[in-house]
């Protein structure tokens, strides 16, 4: 018997604990239409997956409107050097992933999202 309530509790607090910790998404009244970029993967809104808010300078894609996992970001330059790399596979797949951009220098940068079985490829510029 007690072992029954212990793993009825143990299973209770890691589910609230998984609530808790994962990223949260703000949900948006508009049904989002469905697109495919260079390579045939369904993203939902571009409007909404990809944000960029020039006056904090953070950069937000919505993981819950792509419909694939993703595994890792790059963040390219003008020049097609790396500035920015990180790992996705961990992340839920509804998260809002935000990059922080206010070390970045003002001008044209090419972000890549990499999933297991392609590349979803958006550009992206900032200003000063």
């Amino acid at each position: 018997m007690q072992f029954k309530f212990l793993f009825s509790l143990l299973l209770l607090v890691s589910v609230a604990t998984a609530e808790m910790t994962a990223q949260t998404s703000t949900s948006v009244t508009s049904s989002p239409s469905e697109i495919q970029n260079s390579d045939n993967i369904a993203i939902g809104n571009e409007d909404w997956t990809f944000y960029l808010d020039q006056e904090s300078k953070v950069y937000y894609i919505d993981f819950e409107t792509i419909s694939v996992n993703l595994s890792d970001i790059r963040v390219y330059n003008e020049a097609g050097d790396v500035v920015m790399t990180d790992k996705l596979w961990d992340l839920p797949v509804n998260a809002i992933y935000e990059i922080n951009l206010t070390d970045f220098d003002p001008g044209t940068y090419k972000i890549e999202l990499r999933s297991y079985t392609g590349v979803i490829r958006k550009d992206m510029t900032l200003s000063e």
